[in-house]
């Protein structure tokens, strides 16, 4: 049986996780299509935002979201 086939079982909790992960990392690249943006104004809006605690966060989220998009691609 191939991988691409078999089901992927995700808790409630993760599918929540993955969607708010995602949710922030269509913010940051929507919000940092304008001309001159601040990474770090942004980054503190998302904290702000998503009750996020670390800027830190906001990028090991970012990093997870385009690894995990990188995924998706290769496999189709």
């Amino acid at each position: 049986m191939e991988a691409a086939t078999l089901p992927v079982f995700k808790t409630p909790f993760r599918v929540e996780k993955e969607a708010k992960e995602l949710a922030v990392y269509n913010d940051y690249k929507e919000l940092m299509t304008v001309q001159g943006q601040s990474a770090t104004a942004v980054t503190e809006h998302l904290m702000a935002k998503y009750g996020i605690h670390s800027a830190s966060t906001i990028y090991d989220i970012r990093k997870r979201v385009e690894a995990r998009i990188k995924a998706e691609e290769a496999a189709q």
